[in-house]
């Protein structure tokens, strides 16, 4: 059912993305439990979200308790994963700590990288060549291609989406 062959770890702009397309329960609750996982660091960077930050820790929450979702961390254990942190924490142009969290356990755990973001995807391509990387757009495409959502369903997400976005400058 799932094109997702490997665990997909969700950065905060995949999450913001589906939370301004009104979708963010809906469309992680598409694919089967544990298929989405988000890094501790990320949930920090959601909460900071001064105007949607506690609906979105709010539906975090309630998707982690129902088991859609698994909140992960750093394995303070892992040599390979600490330093891979500290490694992409380091490098510039400075990533996030939501970033540099996904990106670390993802090569680590041999994990999807989902973010729209261009510097850490670049990293992530550059510093770990064997994660795969895929975008709001691509999860998208995904739920299309497994039946899960109609083109008419995924072009009002995007209006959304866009419409959301400009109305906050972003």
């Amino acid at each position: 059912m799932s094109p997702f062959c490997k665990p997909v770890i969700l950065d905060n702009n995949c999450i913001s993305n589906f939370h301004y397309a009104e979708s963010l329960k809906s469309i992680l609750a598409l694919w089967p439990a544990g298929t989405f996982k988000i890094p501790q660091h990320v949930v920090a960077e959601a909460a900071r979200w001064h105007e949607h930050g506690e609906e979105v820790c709010k539906i975090i929450k309630e998707l982690a308790d129902s088991c859609i979702v698994e909140i992960i961390s750093i394995d303070d254990k892992s040599d390979d994963e600490v330093n891979a942190y500290m490694q992409l924490k380091l490098a510039a142009p400075v990533l996030g700590d939501g970033e540099s969290e996904s990106i670390a356990i993802a090569s680590n755990r041999n994990h999807i990288v989902a973010t729209d973001d261009g510097i850490a995807t670049e990293r992530c391509n550059t510093m770990f060549p064997s994660v795969e990387v895929i975008t709001t757009a691509d999860i998208f495409k995904m739920a299309k291609s497994d039946g899960l959502l109609q083109e008419s369903q995924i072009n009002k997400m995007w209006r959304l989406i866009k419409q959301k976005r400009r109305k906050a400058n972003i």
